[in-house]
């Protein structure tokens, strides 16, 4: 029986009303108009989930960075191919000198993740710059290219990339590369207290129940971090994936769209997809754009089982996922506060069944001319 989008609502709010979730939201366009927008249970304690809520985006927060990197190299700035030590000189020794921009933004610097005290580190309200200078330090687990590694330390250093050869901010970057030119009104890098009442609270995030609680205090939103720093609506997510849709709009140029959605690492790195469970022993060939993972043959249901091979996106930790399927033109944005920490067995099934139905109940759609 072909699913319906009541179906879709009512599967949310089930999880909802089990307590799995404390709220969600679903916004879905095809051929570059909304045809799903949808949100339930509660945003916090105590307030309700409403179109206007602000959710911490986790990682996705990678997509909009490397928008803004790419919007840096349409301008000349950088290079993918600029090495990493030419801009952050301290990144030397052990093999680093080989690494470029165009490593650390497809995960195959041989970074490791992120700091291996990081809760520690959130708990105890460390200053970005010393996250920095903490990442100059680890050893990599690989020379540069050999291998695939996803690592929030790249896209920290990318950022920081950014800020040093343009003298400014990375978030600033953002907001005046990426936010403003899409109209996303509703997307915050860090979000200002005067929009601290729209923000989710995150069940289950790292330091919880401390003043540096990952996604949820004023010292972890204002990190800016590149790798996890941004907060969204729904709607406001659905719309920036839009602009790497096929017929969505652009605030980047169809060559950097086109580059950043077709696979940088020729799909013969070993490695690791956030979406496929805990990060283990590199097991299979991962393919990666710049910003964007992708659903293949070897690796199928990365997303959810009945999307395309070729569908590209990018999950979140706090309980989110963003997914383009161009065959379709299909962007499916959905966002909760549940972080994969409570359990990723069934944070997982929460987001690739929630997309499974999406997918059936607009595939009649697809069909039509």
């Amino acid at each position: 029986m072909k699913q319906s989008i009541a179906d879709i609502e009512n599967h949310l709010a089930a999880f909802i009303a089990a307590g799995e979730l404390d709220g969600a939201a679903l916004s879905v366009a095809q051929r570059g108009r909304q045809v799903i927008g949808w949100q339930g249970g509660a945003a916090a304690p105590g307030r309700p989930a409403t179109a206007r809520t602000l959710w911490p985006l986790a990682s996705i927060s990678k997509t909009y960075s490397a928008a803004a990197i790419m919007a840096l190299i349409e301008r000349g700035v950088l290079l993918l191919s600029t090495p990493v030590r030419s801009v952050l000189p301290q990144f030397t020794g052990g093999g680093k000198e080989s690494a470029t921009l165009r490593h650390l933004l497809t995960h195959t610097a041989g970074l490791i993740y992120e700091s291996p005290e990081m809760e520690q580190r959130m708990a105890a309200l460390t200053p970005a710059a010393e996250l920095i200078d903490e990442a100059y330090r680890h050893d990599l687990l690989f020379a540069p290219g050999a291998g695939h590694a996803y690592a929030d330390y790249g896209y920290l250093l990318a950022g920081e990339m950014a800020a040093r050869a343009t003298g400014r901010p990375f978030a600033g970057l953002v907001h005046d590369l990426v936010l403003k030119p899409a109209g996303l009104v509703d997307t915050h890098m860090p979000p200002t207290p005067g929009v601290y009442d729209q923000l989710a609270v995150v069940r289950g995030v790292q330091a919880e129940g401390t003043p540096g609680a990952m996604y949820n205090t004023p010292y972890a939103l204002n990190l800016a971090h590149p790798a996890f720093g941004v907060v969204a609506s729904a709607d406001d997510l659905m719309r920036f994936g839009l602009n790497f849709a096929p017929t969505g709009p652009r605030f980047l140029s169809e060559a950097t769209v086109r580059a950043m959605t077709i696979d940088q690492t020729g799909g013969r790195c070993l490695g690791w997809a956030p979406a496929l469970g805990p990060q283990s022993a590199p097991a299979y060939p991962v393919a990666w754009g710049l910003g964007f993972y992708f659903q293949q043959v070897e690796s199928p249901g990365v997303f959810g089982d009945l999307l395309s091979f070729g569908a590209y996106g990018h999950g979140g930790a706090s309980g989110c996922q963003l997914v383009i399927d161009p065959k379709a033109d299909l962007v499916i944005a959905l966002v909760s506060n549940c972080h994969a920490r409570t359990g990723r067995e069934r944070w997982s099934y929460r987001l690739r069944s929630t997309i499974n139905m999406v997918v059936a109940a607009l595939s009649a759609r697809m069909r039509q001319p």
